[in-house]
């Protein structure tokens, strides 16, 4: 929203589930998600999203099953570079110096589309960023999701397991804690984690709804063509405010969602969050042994090829003389 209105998305009627990406009927997702906090210098991080780029940009290149799902993707080449870690970032380095590596991001993946996309004899991504909700992937970064603010500083971080995962003999060999999944026990374990998010970061329960949403539009000014996925937690007495802040935002974001913050003591088994003490955290860490997963076994996927139908197999052909 930094360059006024150019049309050129005019066929877009509405979102993915998630509302990062804009998107046509019948076309599909394309993102990839990095991590400026996790970079010491703008011109390391401009060598990331250049493969960043290059990896969402050759996705395009390959074709469904759906020849109407075809006809939008190949048409509009639509991906979607996306960031994490933001407020990671703005503690650091401040407001001013993201915006210095958004404008300057946004202008590499410009420069890298014009010349990839003419090699490639194919047309330039119609857009080409976004800010993802994140979740799983900004945890294996150890960055903070998407836009958002950290549930606390000091959080247990709960995943769901298959019982028969190979991931489990050595998190259960590390100390981790491992117990059945509510509602799932025949089939899922919960393992929880303890996590500790970082210095100087602010976790959501202190930050209001306003300021959560003005990191929003920035991102959607700043960095995002496609649109930012941003939930703004809002505290009980915040609730009137919010009619109040969707008016003024109105023109500044494409899309928000709302989600309450629970009061203290309230709760529900097996939160994917739940906020500690450090205290806790050192209690609960003390307990922990490196993982060792060289115990894993590695065992390589199967290449789908030759399908006809939602069945694929391979054939060994002999040749004749």
């Amino acid at each position: 929203m930094n360059n006024g209105p150019d049309h050129k998305d005019s066929r877009v009627e509405g979102g993915n589930p998630c509302l990062e990406q804009s998107l046509e009927s019948y076309e599909l997702c394309c993102l990839v998600e990095t991590f400026p906090h996790n970079h010491e210098s703008l011109e390391d991080y401009l060598i990331t999203l250049k493969y960043a780029y290059l990896y969402a940009k050759t996705v395009t290149l390959g074709e469904t099953h759906w020849p109407e799902t075809n006809r939008v993707m190949l048409r509009n080449r639509r991906i979607g570079c996306s960031m994490s870690g933001i407020v990671q970032f703005v503690a650091e380095r401040g407001i001013h110096e993201l915006r210095r590596w958004c404008e300057d991001g946004y202008k590499n993946l410009e420069y890298y589309d014009a010349v990839y996309s003419d090699w490639l004899a194919i047309p330039k991504s119609i857009k080409k960023t976004s800010i993802k909700p994140s979740g799983t992937v900004s945890l294996l970064a150890g960055a903070t999701p998407g836009v958002h603010f950290p549930e606390n500083v000091f959080y247990i971080r709960r995943i769901r397991l298959s019982k028969t995962s190979d991931l489990l003999p050595p998190l259960k060999d590390a100390g981790y804690k491992i117990e059945p999944c509510f509602g799932s026990e025949t089939n899922t374990v919960v393992v929880e984690i303890p996590v500790k998010i970082g210095d100087n970061i602010r976790p959501v329960h202190e930050v209001s709804i306003w300021e959560q949403a003005a990191m929003a539009a920035f991102m959607q000014r700043y960095w995002a063509d496609n649109q930012v996925s941003c939930t703004i937690s809002f505290r009980k007495e915040e609730a009137n405010q919010i009619k109040h802040l969707l008016n003024y935002y109105q023109y500044q974001l494409k899309g928000i969602s709302f989600l309450p913050i629970l009061e203290e003591g309230t709760s529900y088994r097996q939160m994917p969050y739940e906020s500690i003490t450090e205290k806790k955290y050192e209690e609960l860490v003390s307990k922990l042994d490196p993982v060792k997963f060289k115990a894993i076994k590695n065992e390589a996927a199967e290449v789908e090829r030759f399908c006809t139908s939602d069945v694929c197999e391979l054939k060994a052909v002999k040749s004749s003389k």
